[in-house]
C-alpha cells in the first residue's frame, strides 16, 4: 500500500491519528508519534497479518542477530559481568526464540485454513493479530527478555513498540541499530516510555519490570515479579539430585533469576542430609566460578539485609561467605519465610510432612513456581494442592532461570515464556449449517418441519447417560498411608497378643490342673 507524506495527502483520506481514533473507537485528541501512527496504519490495513509479511520480518531478524552474534554476546558480558557460559546460554535461547516462531508459521496451511469458508467450510480455529503490542523490559537476561515477546508478537500478527531509555548499556546500543534495520518500519519501532494512557489502555502491554498493575487490564501481560518460587524436598526425595537442582537455580546467574527458589522446605528427617548436599554442591560450584553476575538493582542488598538482621536475632543460622549463604531457618518468625529473595541466599525452612508443607506456611496463591521433590505419588499430591502458575516434580530446568517472570493470571507459557496466543485472538468463522441440537432449535424456529414443540420437550427432559463409576475400590494416597501403617502395627500386635494369650491360657489350664490333683 503506498503510504503519502502526512502534509501532500488528500483531504477524503484520513489522518493517522484518526485511523488510530477509529482504531479504538475513539476521537482523536493528542499528537502521537509518527513511529507509532505508522504501526497503528499497519493494523487497520491488515498488512500486520499476511502470512508473507509476517515470515519476511522474522527471517529478516534472524538473518540480522545472526550478523551481530559476537557483538551482541560481548556486550552482554561487559554490561552483567556474567560469565561466557551463561551469555552464550542467554543467545543461544534468544536464537531459538525467533526460530521456533518463525518455524511455527506454514504457507502452505495457513492459506487453505484461510480460504476455509471459501469452499464451503468453518474455520473455528482462525486467529488474528491483537493489534499493537508494547514491550517494556527488564534488565535482567535483557536479549531474551526482549526477542521472545517480540518475535511471538510478529507471528501472532501484531505490531511492535519497543521501550528503550536511555541507558549506559552496550546491549540497547547495539539493539537500536539491529532491530530497525532487521524489521519493517511499518511492523515495529523502538520507542521511549509510553504515557498516553488510551493507547495504553488499548494495547497489550508486556511489563516485565511489574510497575503496571497486574490486575488493570486483561490484555496486559505484567510480570509477577513479587510472587515467589517454592522448593519441597520430601523424604521419599533423591536428597542429592535435590541439592544439585536446588542450589544451581538459586546460586546460578547471580541469583537474580524470579524463577530462583525463594524457599526450600525439607521434610526433619533428611534435613541434616539435605543441608550436607547443598554445602557441597555450593561448595563445588564456588570453586568453578570466575566471575560473578553483577546485580541490576538494591534487591540483593535488601536480602542481604534482612539475612544478617535474622542472624543476629538468633532467628537463623547459615553458612556461606558474605554473598552466597545457606540460611537454616530456626525460628519462624523471620521475615525471611515470606520474603521475594535476590542474590544467592537459600532459605531452608523444616516441614514434618507433606500437610505441613502446605498448610502450615501461608503461601501466594498461586506461587510463580513449585519444583516437588518427592516420589511420584506424594509430588503428585504436593503440585495438585498447592496452586503453583507452573510445577516442575524433581527438576527445575535450566531454562527456566532465563527471561522475566510470567504474569501469574495468563496462562503459563514454559519453552520462551510467551506464546503467539498471547498476541492473537480467536475469531472463528462458520459457514456449515448448525448440526445436531442446534439444527433442531432451527428447524423448529423457522417451520421447516420434523419436529414440533413436545418432541423438542421429550429431548430436554431426556435422561443423561450414567457415568457407569466404579466403586471406590482403589485407595487413595493418604489411605494407602493409612492401611501401611496400620498393617504395620498389626503385625506387631496380633503376634503379640496371640503369644500373650496362649502364655496366658496356659498357665490358667496349669493352675487347673494343680487344683485337680
Amino acid at each position: 500500500m503506498l503510504q503519502l507524506p502526512r502534509d501532500s495527502r488528500p483531504s477524503h483520506l484520513p489522518s493517522y491519528s484518526y485511523l488510530f481514533a477509529l482504531l479504538i473507537g475513539d476521537q482523536p485528541t493528542a499528537a502521537m508519534e509518527p513511529a507509532i501512527e505508522k504501526l497503528l496504519v499497519t493494523l487497520v490495513d491488515g498488512r500486520a497479518e499476511g502470512i508473507r509479511f509476517r515470515q519476511d520480518n522474522l527471517f529478516s531478524l534472524h538473518e540480522e542477530l545472526r550478523k551481530e552474534s559476537a557483538a551482541l554476546c560481548a556486550a552482554e558480558e561487559k554490561d552483567t559481568g556474567a560469565s561466557k557460559t551463561e551469555v552464550e546460554v542467554e543467545h543461544f535461547l534468544s536464537m531459538e526464540a525467533v526460530r521456533h516462531f518463525y518455524e511455527s508459521l506454514d504457507f502452505g496451511k495457513e492459506l487453505d485454513t484461510e480460504y476455509l469458508v471459501a469452499h464451503g467450510k468453518d474455520n473455528t480455529t482462525r486467529r488474528t493479530g491483537a493489534g499493537l503490542v508494547i514491550i517494556r523490559p527488564t534488565t535482567y537476561t535483557r536479549l531474551f527478555s526482549i526477542l521472545s515477546p517480540l518475535a511471538a508478537a510478529i507471528a501472532a500478527g501484531s505490531v511492535v513498540a519497543l521501550e528503550l531509555e536511555d541507558t549506559l548499556l552496550q546491549l540497547d546500543s547495539i539493539l537500536r541499530s539491529v532491530l530497525p534495520r532487521a524489521l519493517n518500519q511499518n511492523a515495529f519501532c523502538i520507542t521511549k516510555k509510553i504515557t498516553d494512557q488510551s493507547l495504553l489502555d488499548s494495547a497489550i502491554l508486556v511489563d516485565q519490570t511489574g510497575a503496571a498493575p497486574s490486575a488493570s487490564h486483561v490484555n496486559h501481560f505484567v510480570s509477577s515479579n513479587t510472587a515467589r518460587a517454592i522448593a519441597i524436598v520430601d523424604r521419599t526425595a533423591d536428597i542429592e539430585a535435590a541439592a544439585g537442582a536446588i542450589t544451581a537455580a538459586r546460586f546460578g546467574f547471580g541469583g537474580q533469576s524470579p524463577y530462583a527458589p525463594d524457599l526450600v522446605l525439607v521434610n526433619e528427617y533428611v534435613k541434616k542430609e539435605f543441608f550436607e548436599a547443598c554445602s557441597k554442591h555450593a561448595s563445588l560450584a564456588f570453586a568453578r566460578e570466575t566471575t560473578v553476575r553483577r546485580a541490576s538493582d538494591n534487591k540483593s542488598d535488601e536480602t542481604r539485609t534482612a539475612v544478617q538482621e535474622a542472624e543476629e536475632k538468633r532467628l537463623v543460622s547459615s553458612f556461606g561467605s558474605k554473598d552466597f549463604k545457606l540460611v537454616d531457618i530456626k525460628d519462624k518468625n523471620t521475615s525471611l519465610l515470606n520474603a521475594k529473595v535476590s542474590g544467592r541466599f537459600l532459605p531452608i525452612a523444616t516441614s514434618s510432612g507433606l500437610v505441613d508443607s502446605i498448610y502450615t506456611y501461608e503461601f501466594e496463591k498461586p506461587l510463580l513456581a513449585g519444583y516437588f521433590f518427592a516420589s511420584p505419588d506424594a509430588a503428585k499430591y504436593l503440585s495438585q494442592h498447592l496452586p503453583s502458575h507452573i510445577s516442575f516434580i524433581n527438576q527445575i530446568p535450566s531454562s527456566l532461570l532465563l527471561g522475566p517472570a510470567a504474569s501469574t493470571s495468563h496462562d503459563a507459557a514454559f519453552e520462551f515464556r510467551y506464546s503467539k496466543e498471547m498476541f492473537s485472538v480467536s475469531r472463528p468463522q462458520f459457514v456449515e449449517q448448525p448440526s445436531g441440537a442446534l439444527a433442531k432449535v432451527d428447524q423448529l424456529l423457522s417451520g421447516a418441519g420434523g419436529i414440533t414443540t413436545q418432541s423438542l420437550r421429550a429431548l430436554a427432559t431426556a435422561p443423561l447417560k450414567p457415568t457407569n463409576q466404579p466403586g471406590n475400590s482403589r485407595l487413595g494416597f493418604f489411605e494407602q498411608g493409612f492401611v501401611v501403617g496400620a498393617s504395620l502395627i498389626m503385625s506387631i500386635v496380633l503376634p503379640s497378643l496371640a503369644y500373650g494369650t496362649w502364655i496366658g491360657g496356659r498357665r490358667v489350664f496349669d493352675y487347673a490342673l494343680k487344683l485337680r490333683s
